[in-house]
């Protein structure tokens, strides 16, 4: 059996980022897959959008709930967004912003992240060694791999949620923290694109339409549990987008998906009509600024040939049309799951780690960072930073009583 001061499982951006923050004397990472960092490798498009240039209060309110940002507060503290850029530039990467925020390396590569990352610390990383067993000691814990045994006095678990599972985030260790006594909140889906019941939208696949209104309701209720506005995309089978991925960790089968196309449709193309009299249908949609693949779509749902001028249809279409354009209803069949998800809804109960120092309020000298942890955060660099934060407490506390 082989000892270490501490032992880090899992090799993505949270393993990795402790690594490279980790002082101790001895130490090791274990990462269950091939190589590291396969998740992170495809994150914004192979880009790597590692965080958003928005203060610490305003980055929290973009986590799913209050309690998740509570939690997370300390460790933005230590690490917030400008931090983490100057990490990062202090190690060779330069980073740059998007009008929208989002913070990319200025290679646009995420191969530079990961050999940054990499290349930071010379504690040693074995690949293809999944744990199968943890066992708590009076000193520490034995671990037991596919591979060898180890013992160490502290433990650092950034093993990731269950999201992308083919590049090893899938939830094969939950079991484990299990038989240690933590909880596991059931993990879900999040970051997802929508498979909706009765679709009959798969021409428009690859489509989207900018600038939408989205509200989502669960089934049997009148309150809506989502509101917001952006780009939506059609898929093959549904819908995605960032409003749909923001609101997908909590929706499920039933939910009601109501998405604005249009504001004050029939004012709209009744004006546009006086405008131009003599336009098809088809061409007064787009005037209101519909797609020509979208308003030919929603013309046909309401039953409407997109030759007819506006005032040759009858007005029960017309509002059938409007009400389309204006409050078009989707009932959620599911979410793409966990294979196309982005991030994982779920994790270890946030209540029994320290949030100060990511400790774990069961067993001292274990730790835990990153996404196994019950918090997920919408896209654009949120899930990234907040990996990368805890991951510094994790290790700075780690290596204090290592």
């Amino acid at each position: 059996m082989e000892h270490y001061d501490i032992i880090i499982i899992g090799g993505g951006a949270a393993g990795l980022f402790a690594r490279a923050n980790l002082t101790a004397p001895t130490a090791l990472l274990l990462e269950g897959k091939a190589e590291v960092a396969a998740k992170l490798l495809i994150t914004g498009g192979g880009m790597c959008n590692i965080t958003n240039t928005l203060p610490v209060e305003e980055f929290l309110t973009h986590f799913a709930t209050k309690g998740q940002r509570n939690f997370l507060l300390p460790a933005l503290q230590t690490l917030p967004p400008h931090a983490l850029r100057l990490w990062f530039e202090d190690h060779g990467v330069p980073t740059i912003e998007r009008s929208d925020g989002k913070v990319f390396p200025a290679s646009l590569d995420a191969r530079e992240v990961r050999d940054c990352l990499l290349s930071a610390s010379r504690i040693p990383i074995r690949c293809r060694e999944q744990v199968k067993a943890i066992e708590r000691e009076r000193e520490g814990f034995a671990l037991t791999t596919d591979r060898g045994e180890y013992h160490t006095r502290s433990l650092i678990v950034a093993t990731g949620g269950m999201s992308y599972p083919a590049t090893g985030s899938d939830g094969s260790l939950y079991p484990l923290l299990r038989k240690l006594g933590h909880t596991i909140v059931e993990p879900k889906p999040a970051l997802v694109g929508l498979i909706i019941r009765w679709w009959r939208y798969s021409a428009l696949s690859g489509s989207s339409m900018e600038s939408v209104t989205v509200t989502a309701t669960h089934e049997g209720e009148n309150k809506p549990y989502y509101s917001g506005h952006g780009d939506l995309l059609f898929t093959h089978r549904g819908l995605s987008g960032p409003p749909i991925l923001t609101l997908s960790g909590g929706a499920g089968s039933g939910d009601t998906i109501t998405v604005s196309f249009v504001e004050e449709p029939m004012e709209r193309l009744n004006t546009a009509a006086r405008s131009h009299p003599q336009q098809q249908v088809a061409t007064l949609a787009k005037e209101v600024g519909l797609t020509k693949a979208l308003a030919l779509a929603l013309l046909e749902s309401a039953g409407i040939d997109p030759s007819l001028r506006w005032a040759q249809i009858e007005t029960k279409r017309r509002r059938q049309l409007c009400a389309l354009l204006s409050a078009h209803p989707f009932t959620v069949e599911r979410t793409m799951g966990f294979g196309s998800a982005m991030v994982t809804r779920g994790g270890v109960a946030l209540g029994e780690v320290n949030r100060k120092t990511m400790e774990s309020r069961i067993h001292s000298g274990l730790f835990f960072c990153g996404e196994v942890l019950d918090y997920d955060g919408e896209s654009g660099g949120f899930n990234l930073q907040g990996a990368f934060s805890t991951a510094l407490l994790a290790a700075h506390q780690a290596g204090r009583i290592s």
